[in-house]
């Protein structure tokens, strides 16, 4: 984790109001037709150069849409992408080579991100091949210093992806995503495939590579401790939308949106003693579907404070409870600190209050 708390730092990626959706795969041809999956529902990010920004939520939420419409691997809806400034949004193939020097991804699956027909020298030098860096021999050259650099043995070069354990693959993914020497690296759950033992490599890899290249990293995670060891700051994300974001110290001791609370009641503590201390918060049903989405805030149908003015009004994300700026929740009643939430009983009371009062439509 980089350290943002010394100055403020000019934005070097900005996601503003950004709005993605796609066809409905299911039912019939006309209803298609009409039905759209809304996987991002206007949500504006700003990446500090130099910083982490942790991403998290359920699956389903809309995380990787986010990522990979970040990475303009996805055309927008709506909404703007601006990269060090440039609005980048309408840009075609062509205008857009100079930003793929600048930011690259980090997939998910070590296994399915590399083509198990080709040698993993290749594949980490297809970036320096497809923005024509220098002629063969300087491409194997800083291919296998790039390998080096992430832990691999340089002469392994002509080995093929099956020669390799899951975290060797990750780290091809990882020279591959390093070899352009980018400014931002997406990090798309990098180390949820892995086992315990290989995240902890995978991670102190990535902050070292920050401190020596001065990367600016956008990590999206499902594991909150993770998440909380690597991030400056994290934002919360829940049906398309971000729900919270702030400074990773006060997202995880001061959550002021229920379902980020809800969220961090879920998480392991190593301290036996302490598991009896916390109160896990159980949340009532599934996300509701993004093809239909509710009215007003999109988390009252599963929230133990929600009231019927919920329902009718979308909250604006903003500082709550005299928080300072840098911490904004969208949330009408935000959780105060210390505050216990309903348990499951009375948030199944609470929600049919809410049904039976009309404002859910």
């Amino acid at each position: 984790m980089s350290d943002v708390a010394s100055a403020p730092r000019d934005v070097l990626l900005e996601l503003d109001d950004v709005v993605k959706s796609f066809p409905a795969s299911s039912g019939s041809s006309r209803s298609r037709a009409r039905s759209r999956v809304h996987a991002v529902n206007g949500v504006s990010l700003k990446l500090h150069r130099g910083e982490t920004l942790g991403l998290v939520g359920e699956s389903g939420c809309g995380k990787s849409t986010l990522a990979r419409s970040a990475m303009r691997l996805h055309d927008l809806d709506s909404g703007r992408i601006l990269l060090d400034g440039e609005d980048i949004t309408s840009h075609g193939r062509r205008q857009l080579q100079p930003m793929r020097r600048r930011v690259q991804m980090i997939f998910q699956d070590p296994y399915g991100s590399l083509n198990p027909r080709r040698r993993i020298g290749s594949i980490i030098a297809d970036p320096l091949r497809i923005h024509s860096k220098g002629d063969r021999t300087s491409r194997k050259r800083a291919v296998q210093e790039t390998m080096e650099l992430v832990g691999l043995n340089p002469e392994h070069y002509n080995r093929f992806p099956a020669e390799f354990s899951g975290g060797q693959r990750q780290r091809v993914g990882i020279a591959r995503a390093l070899v352009l020497r980018p400014e931002v690296i997406i990090c798309d759950e990098p180390v949820s495939a892995l086992d315990v033992s290989i995240q902890a490599q995978i991670l102190n890899l990535l902050a070292d590579l920050q401190s020596e290249f001065r990367l600016t990293y956008l990590f999206i995670g499902h594991d909150l401790s993770v998440v909380r060891h690597v991030s400056d700051r994290v934002a919360v994300m829940y049906l398309g939308k971000v729900v919270e974001i702030g400074r990773t110290d006060d997202i995880f001791e001061t959550p002021r949106h229920p379902y980020t609370t809800a969220l961090l009641s879920a998480v392991r503590e190593p301290d036996p003693d302490s598991v009896h201390q916390r109160r896990r918060v159980i949340l009532r049903g599934d996300p509701p579907s993004p093809i239909a989405l509710p009215s007003g805030c999109p988390f009252h149908l599963r929230c133990p404070k929600a009231r019927a003015f919920c329902a009718e009004v979308a909250p604006l994300s903003q500082a709550r409870l005299g928080d300072a700026d840098t911490h904004q929740a969208a949330c009408h009643f935000p959780v105060e600190r210390g505050e216990i939430l309903a348990s499951a009983e009375v948030l199944d009371a609470a929600v049919e209050g809410v049904v039976s009062s009309g404002g859910d439509r």
